[in-house]
């Protein structure tokens, strides 16, 4: 959703946003401000609805790739705050100092700031409003927060009183160690969107999911990105391949009352090799798909080449990974022949061998729990009949 054009009733109050746009964003495994979410990024979106929401003072704390996120500010908000924070390492408390420090000693009759980090994107203008109101309520007295059945959530606003106390603090357990003695008064929200956040995969893909955004690409999709990444025709013809296989199996599951998203893993499959000429291509894969903003299909590109511990459950990453071991040259060959010709090509490499027949078992386990799971009739429609062996 873009909030330009959508301004609502602004509260005249001073009141500044800090956006903290600094970290690693070691969990998710890309820069998180700039993920996509609808026509934005995500930091582009909680300044959109801060704006929405009459706040003009917007200050933005940079850090880890300081250049990328300052080239998208130039471009779409120039007239935006810029602090970096050379010590964005240390945590999320030294990206607040160094927001907060840009607000000391000139706040001008500054009555409040509010805290946000870029990935809590979902927040809308009238959350900030809200809290506002009840901030203004309360004379400024307050931390106002938002909550969700019982939860509280992200933007606290913070009185301006507590500039110079948080610039002082030595950063014990962080931002929480510092608010947790002020007064500060709860705020219920009607939705769930000051909770959400963007640290995973799974938590993007929540997010999109709330905000009522897809979370993986249609087949028309899928061909812009072969398009745009100059993806070669055999990793194509692939994808292809594993797709139908996939979707055959999932099929005949569903028939028995499962419920595998067949438009999931059908883009999971044509997508999975599309990074498959970089090393470690599945995480190459997923990475590339999260910042195209596709975080539900991006997590099970990531677990096509290695995935631990299968539980007996079958959904889409099983699917993937069990086609994707069956489809070989064109052809849907049997694992044990595909072990016996890995056998032979790492016989001098025994990490390589290793690693190739823990694939190869994971795929087994999933072919036999189908069986034992759906008998004959799945296997022979999905898999079996279509087996070429070379024995």
């Amino acid at each position: 959703m873009n909030y330009c054009g959508s301004r609502i009733e602004v509260i005249f109050i001073n009141v500044a946003l800090i956006i903290l746009a600094a970290g690693l964003s070691e969990r998710m495994g890309v820069f998180k401000p700039l993920l996509p979410v609808g026509e934005n990024t995500a930091v582009e979106r909680c300044m959109r609805a801060a704006e929405a929401a009459g706040i003009s003072r917007i200050i933005v704390v940079t850090g880890h790739m300081r250049a990328e996120l300052e080239s998208v500010l130039h471009e779409s908000a120039p007239h935006v705050e810029r602090v970096h924070n050379n010590r964005f390492r240390d945590g999320m408390f030294s990206s607040v100092y160094a927001g907060v420090l840009a607000l000391h000693g000139v706040t001008g009759g500054l009555d409040g700031f509010f805290l946000l980090p870029a990935d809590c994107c979902a927040i809308t203008p009238a959350i900030f409003t809200l809290l506002m109101e009840r901030f203004a309520e309360n004379n400024g007295e307050y931390v106002t927060r938002p909550k969700y059945q019982g939860r509280r959530g992200h933007p606290p606003l913070i009185p301006g009183k507590f500039i110079s106390p948080l610039l002082s603090y030595t950063g014990e357990n962080g931002l929480k160690g510092f608010l947790s003695p002020l007064p500060t008064i709860e705020i219920e929200m009607d939705d769930k969107s000051a909770l959400l956040d963007m640290d995973t995969p799974e938590d993007y893909a929540e997010l999109l999911e709330f905000l009522g955004l897809p979370a993986y690409p249609s087949p028309a999709q899928c061909s812009e990105l072969f398009a745009k990444y100059g993806t070669p025709m055999g990793i194509m013809e692939h994808g292809k391949q594993v797709a139908a296989l996939a979707l055959n199996v999932a099929r005949q599951m569903n028939a028995h009352g499962e419920d595998i998203d067949v438009n999931l893993l059908g883009a999971a499959c044509l997508l999975h090799d599309i990074c498959r000429e970089k090393l470690n291509h599945a995480r190459a894969g997923m990475e590339m798909l999260l910042r195209e903003g596709y975080p539900t299909v991006a997590a099970l590109v990531a677990l096509h080449m290695d995935m631990q511990g299968f539980k007996q459950d079958i959904r889409e990453a099983e699917l993937l990974f069990l086609s994707d071991k069956l489809c070989r040259r064109g052809e849907i060959i049997a694992l044990e022949d595909t072990l016996a010709e890995l056998e032979e090509r790492f016989s001098e490499n025994p990490n390589a061998l290793k690693a190739a027949k823990e694939r190869i078992e994971t795929a087994k386990a999933i072919f036999d729990t189908l069986k034992t799971k759906y008998g004959a009739a799945v296997l022979e429609a999905g898999i079996m009949g279509q087996v070429t062996s070379n024995k």
